[in-house]
């Protein structure tokens, strides 16, 4: 499905859940800007984000793998691509699913999606894996990223593995013009604070993000269970055009992600 399909569809998706074909000021902000963002965002994605997810996930032959916060399925797809047997995306929001459904009708991979509230779904199964891909950093209290991290430590078989994809807490605005986001975290701020994010379209779009220090994730995530923490380094794709090599670079050296892998013993 090409990137204007997409747009359209995540349009309709918006539209339908904020109201008709009314959509609130802040998403037809979004809407006019979809392209705009999706252009930054790709360029991160693809260059940075892509293959060292994939590096962190390591060989997927014969394994199952349960994606968390799907989305509409752009990393779950990746992960399929990757040779799992069997991938599983679960995410809230039952539009998003109807639109990773979609493409999956369209572009057949295999994959299973399930409407499933994050915090709250059952076991499903024991998987060798389980992916949280942009989704740690929405968790608004220590309480409800506890509940992720059990449910996430439910859906793993012993020795199976976690990989998780977040916002990283300790960049700074030194990449801002490089990544095409801006941070405007406050000074010290508490663990959980909310903050804002913003992707440098003309005008700027914000999303809202909250705000976990490395030893908060790992306390929490340790608590329900985990162990055998490693943060991993966000890097360059070996593949990078040369002409986007310089600011690939200049993102890897402030990431505004950071990668986490956790075992269930």
């Amino acid at each position: 499905m090409n990137a204007r399909r997409i747009r359209d569809e995540v349009l309709a998706v918006m539209r339908r859940r904020w109201g008709g074909a009314h959509v609130s000021d802040q998403y037809d902000d979004i809407a006019r800007s979809f392209d705009e963002v999706e252009s930054v965002i790709r360029f991160v994605r693809e260059n940075l984000e892509f293959p060292s997810f994939r590096r962190a996930l390591g060989p997927l032959t014969g394994k199952q793998v349960l994606d968390v916060g799907c989305g509409e399925g752009t990393f779950t797809r990746m992960i399929m691509r990757q040779g799992a047997r069997r991938v599983v995306g679960i995410d809230q929001s039952e539009g998003m699913i109807k639109l990773a459904q979609t493409i999956e009708a369209r572009e057949p991979l295999g994959i299973e999606y399930l409407v499933q509230d994050m915090v709250t779904m059952p076991a499903l199964e024991a998987f060798d894996v389980v992916t949280a891909v942009h989704v740690l950093h929405y968790a608004d209290s220590r309480e409800s990223m506890a509940h992720l991290a059990q449910r996430m430590f439910a859906n793993l078989a012993p020795g199976g593995r976690l990989v998780a994809l977040l916002a990283n807490a300790e960049s700074s605005a030194r990449s801002e013009e490089a990544s095409g986001f801006r941070t405007h975290r406050p000074d010290n701020p508490r663990e959980g604070e909310r903050f804002r994010v913003s992707v440098l379209t003309t005008p700027p779009t914000d999303v809202w993000v909250h705000h976990w220090p490395s030893e908060s994730i790992v306390s929490v995530l340790e608590s329900a269970g985990f162990t055998g923490f490693t943060w991993h380094a966000v890097a360059v794709a070996e593949s990078v055009a040369p002409e986007d090599l310089e600011r690939a670079r200049q993102c890897a050296e402030n990431p505004t992600s950071r990668l986490l892998t956790a075992t269930r013993p």
